[in-house]
């Protein structure tokens, strides 16, 4: 993990402090009048300024305006006056907890800036030398940078960065010639393609020539294809941060570099992947911060780079680079801080070490090699590295006990040494001299804790994660001291043991909690909302019992699926922002609240697995938005009942939809493509759905997993399946924005995992499986078990996506498509139980996908095709059983096995055709023969008693006489 992977958290403490260095003296004129006070009083037309500029803000939410009243503005929170003339000279309202709402922003709304609209009413502070209202919400979608601070003549400093303007930066800030601190990065506010700031125009900068700090970061310059040479006609400039502008390149020569004062270059996120050693900074050997990260660089390092001899921190993270050659950098004595993360390094971790210039390795202050496939043990010499504060290990292949001298590094603050194949133990020994540790994280390891329960750590954690560690089976007491932690991770712990009495109160700071995977017992509090940070809970598996609490206001996700609770859910259970709510597999019974329909944030709502009843909740228009954000909702296995939901109508964005094993009647509703544009998966199976299948269904293009087995649906099969593209066209990634656009990290500082992995479970090869982020790859399509009838339509072999197809259980009539074998990703087929007839298609034995076939109980005929694949499939026998006229391995009843009257059992079936048909002509010929007979017999009878009446005397011989009578 590389948890200063950021921007923001790329500057790093040491970072931090080399900036602080160079900007103290930037600013030192400021900092002067920041000092001084006004024994006078404000002037009255500037006091009205301020005032008329407080009422242009909606909200306050840390009370900076508390203070703004009384005649004497100066004496007002943020505001300074100068002490010569009484004019106002500094307005500071920045937004102090900004960084910390960074990680809430991903969540909720910002809940500490100030939100409302810039007055222009601050014109009137002519005198005004330092503005700052970083981290606040006074613009929006539309709102530009005000033109109007162009008229503040003597402002040395202006700090407008992460707020949320949009548009061009007006060019009027080049009329501000005394500038000496310009900042309008804009690195946390885009509009999902681009920068919402940009610049069309970069010519007004020049005219700043005593600007020595520089911020533009995160705003779009791809228009401007001259921003190095303006820059080059800033003299004085002693910091620039250009990170993640779309800077045009390639960078070419500057040949007459006016940029000699350069302390600070942050190139991060600029794209482009060589390092030429003719780029124009590698000649500033006055450099001091350089920061390259999260670019494409694959070279190695120039010789140049040797001459920067007084770089300090170094930022190459996130780049491609594989033949690093740490000779280049032996001169670099000055080096604090080196960050390689998530480079290809491929060396061993003392080879490494060792490469690093030995002039420094007192004074390195902060290492980062995770992600970059270090091998090896950790040396013991490692503890030469006195001034190491932050080390980062993370996910590499480093093994063996994790030696004691690394906890001999007193200063350190940060370790990270997770995700490796560390083994042994960690105990008391190990951290006790760590007085100065703030985050540590040894998850994902094979780890130990042998720490007794009475121990009081020397330290006071903000970070701590170990998951993976085993810490159990009793509650690890040591913890209890902890409370200044704000993340906290103890999952899959083997902890065996109640929750304690103190743990939430102790926690009570906590932003994220993950407990999950234990044996953790306990009844969770009626109330959770004095947590009033909390963003993420994660609680699943483990036997907490109660019902659900009152939950904190600005919880997002909340994960306490595979718990005892009981009881019926509260008619409002707070979190309005919830984003994520899962409670699968409890015991939790009684209806769906209709407080549900009041989370506006909701993305994934899982139900599943409990004692739900009754009718899903009627939003009505009040409680709705004419659309919903809702990705998933996954309700199965309950006993709720109605018919199919009508407020899905409203949610547009709907990915999963998942109603199985419940009571819904009714038929399909009509609307699925209309009002489901984004439906990926649908699961109506084991319910009570009756009609047909619409047609319209078969137009949601993003439709790659169909369930609609055990119902009451009848009619034929559509034959528009073609027009499910998902499953019908053959592409590189699957459209999945369940998966790639909602994910959520189990660290908050990774995104390496989906937000939502719970399971999606598939009949398939005769299993249920259960398939969780690896969704993506699901495509089948289930109509089993229905009242279906016609033919098996040629256009469902156009679905070549699918791995499963399943219709068994119907009344499907006629032949198996003979293009059947064009489905060739399929691995489970099932026809069975259906009136098909005819021979098996040969193409069959192609599908080299194919594990499980089942065509049972059908009037199939004819040999069996033979084929590599079809004689390894599941339980071949069971595939072709219940079909009378089939023949041929694996079936015991061979075609070429003679019958009783020594013929083939092929031929036999061939002469009793044959024969049939001879045998019904030969009885219609003997049916007229006979016909014709009896009205022979009948006229010759006639004619006899004729003749005896017109001469009695006439007498027929005795033996001719006899025959007659017996006839």
């Amino acid at each position: 993990m590389a948890h200063f992977s950021t921007p923001i958290s790329s500057m790093d403490a040491a970072a931090a402090l080399c900036l602080f260095l160079i900007l103290a003296t930037m600013i030192a004129s400021p900092a002067v009048y920041a000092q001084q006070t006004n024994n006078r009083g404000c002037i009255t037309s500037e006091r009205d300024a301020l005032l008329s500029f407080r009422a242009g803000i909606r909200s306050d939410p840390q009370n900076l305006f508390s203070s703004w009243n009384g005649q004497d503005c100066c004496q007002w929170s943020g505001v300074r006056c100068s002490n010569m003339t009484g004019h106002v000279n500094k307005l500071d309202l920045r937004n102090n907890l900004f960084l910390d709402d960074i990680f809430r922003s991903f969540h909720s709304e910002n809940p500490h800036g100030m939100r409302g609209n810039i007055s222009s009413s601050l014109v009137a502070l002519h005198h005004l030398e330092y503005l700052d209202l970083s981290g606040n919400y006074l613009g929006g979608v539309g709102v530009h940078i005000p033109r109007f601070f162009a008229s503040f003549q003597s402002l040395v400093y202006l700090n407008l960065s992460c707020m949320d303007f949009y548009g061009n930066v007006p060019p009027q800030l080049g009329n501000l010639s005394r500038l000496l601190y310009l900042d309008i990065n804009n690195a946390w506010y885009t509009d999902g393609y681009g920068s919402m700031l940009y610049i069309e125009d970069i010519s007004w900068l020049p005219r700043l020539p005593l600007l020595r700090f520089l911020d533009i970061s995160s705003v779009d310059l791809s228009a401007t294809g001259n921003w190095l040479q303006a820059v080059n006609k800033l003299p004085n400039l002693r910091a620039l941060l250009v990170h993640n502008c779309k800077l045009v390149f390639p960078l070419v020569p500057v040949v007459h570099s006016n940029l000699t004062s350069l302390e600070v270059l942050d190139l991060s996120d600029s794209g482009f992947d060589t390092i030429n050693p003719a780029y124009w900074f590698w000649d500033f050997g006055i450099i001091r911060h350089l920061d390259l990260t999260n670019n494409e660089l694959s070279e190695a390092f120039p010789d140049a780079m040797g001459n920067m001899t007084s770089l300090e921190v170094l930022h190459l993270g996130g780049n491609n680079l594989t033949g690093v050659k740490l000779k280049v950098l032996e001169n670099l004595c000055n080096l604090r801080v080196l960050t390689l993360w998530s480079n290809l390094i491929n060396q061993d971790i003392s080879q490494f070490l060792e490469g690093l210039p030995r002039c420094a390795w007192s004074k390195i202050e902060l290492l980062d090699m995770s992600c970059t496939n270090l091998t090896g043990e950790i040396p013991k010499w490692i503890n030469q590295w006195t001034d190491l504060s932050i080390l980062q290990l993370s996910s590499n292949m480093l093994e063996g006990s994790v030696p004691l001298e690394i906890f001999m590094l007193s200063k350190l603050k940060l370790l990270y040494l997770d995700g490796n194949y560390f083994n042994g133990s960690i105990s008391e020994e190990h951290l006790a001299t760590l007085v100065n540790l703030e985050e540590l994280d040894l998850s994902y390891n094979s780890l130990h804790m042998m720490i007794s329960s009475n121990w009081i750590p020397p330290f006071q954690l903000h970070w701590a994660y170990f998951a993976g560690c085993k810490m159990g089976p009793h509650f690890p007491l040591w913890l209890k001291g902890q409370r200044d932690v704000i993340y906290l991770d103890i999952s899959d712990a083997g902890i065996v043991d109640n929750l304690p009495d103190w743990f939430w109160s102790v926690f009570s700071n906590v932003i994220y909690l993950n407990i999950s995977f234990n044996q953790i017992s306990g009844m969770l509090p009626g109330t959770l909302e004095f947590m009033s940070s909390a963003v993420i809970f994660d609680l699943n598996s483990n036997n907490l019992t109660g019902t659900l609490p009152q939950l904190p206001r600005q919880l997002a996700e909340l994960d306490i699926s595979r718990n005892s609770l009981s009881g019926p859910l509260p008619q409002n259970f707070g979190a309005p922002l919830l984003e994520e709510l899962l409670l699968s597999e409890n015991s939790i019974n009684g209806t769906i609240p209709i407080y549900i329909c009041k989370l506006q944030l909701l993305l994934v709502l899982d139900l599943a697995k409990n004692f739900l009843v009754g009718h899903l909740p009627r939003c009505s228009e009040e409680t709705t938005k004419p659309s919903r954000s809702i990705l998933a909702l996954v309700l199965h296995e309950n006993n709720l009942s109605g018919e199919f939901p009508s407020f899905l109508e409203s949610c547009s964005q709907l990915v999963l939809l998942d109603l199985a094993y419940n009571n819904f009647v009714g038929e399909l509703p009509t609307w699925l493509a209309d009002k489901l544009p984004d439906l990926s998966y649908l699961r109506l199976g084991h319910n009570r759905f009756s009609g047909s299948i619409p047609v319209q269904l078969t137009q949601l293009g993003h439709l790659q997993y169909v369930d609609l087995a055990y119902n009451r649906i009848a009619g034929s099969i559509p034959r528009t399946l073609a027009n499910l593209k998902a499953m019908a066209q053959v592409t590189e990634a699957l459209w999945h924005p369940l998966v790639w656009g909602y994910e959520r990290p189990a660290n908050p500082d990774t995104n390496d995992s989906p937000k939502y992995d719970d399971s999606l479970v598939v009949v398939m090869k005769g299993q249920y499986l259960n398939y969780t982020r690896n969704i993506v790859y699901m495509v089948g399509l289930d109509l089993s078990c229905n009242n279906l009838v016609g033919e098996i339509p040629d256009e469902l072999t156009s679905l070549v996506e699918l791995k499963m197809l399943n219709i068994s259980h119907n009344h499907l009539s006629g032949r198996i498509p003979e293009k059947v074998s064009l489905l060739r990703s399929l691995e489970s087929l099932d026809l069975s139980s259906n009136e098909l007839s005819g021979d098996i298609p040969s193409g069959l034995a192609d599908i080299t996908t194919l594990s499980k076939l089942d065509l049972s109980y059908n009037n199939l005929s004819g040999r069996i095709p033979m084929g590599n694949q079809l004689q390894s499939l599941i339980d071949p026998e069971s595939s072709y059983i219940g079909n009378n006229y089939l023949c041929g391995p694996p079936l015991s009843r061979t075609c070429s096995e003679p019958d009783a009257t020594g013929r083939d059992i092929e031929e036999h079936q061939q002469h009793e055709a044959k024969y049939f048909y001879l045998g019904l002509a030969a009885g219609f010929v003997f049916g007229l023969w006979l016909v014709f007979i009896i009205f022979l017999f009948r006229s010759c009878a006639g004619s006899a008693r004729s003749g005896a009446v017109s001469s009695r005397r006439t007498r027929l011989p005795e033996g001719l006489a006899l025959q007659l009578r017996h006839g």
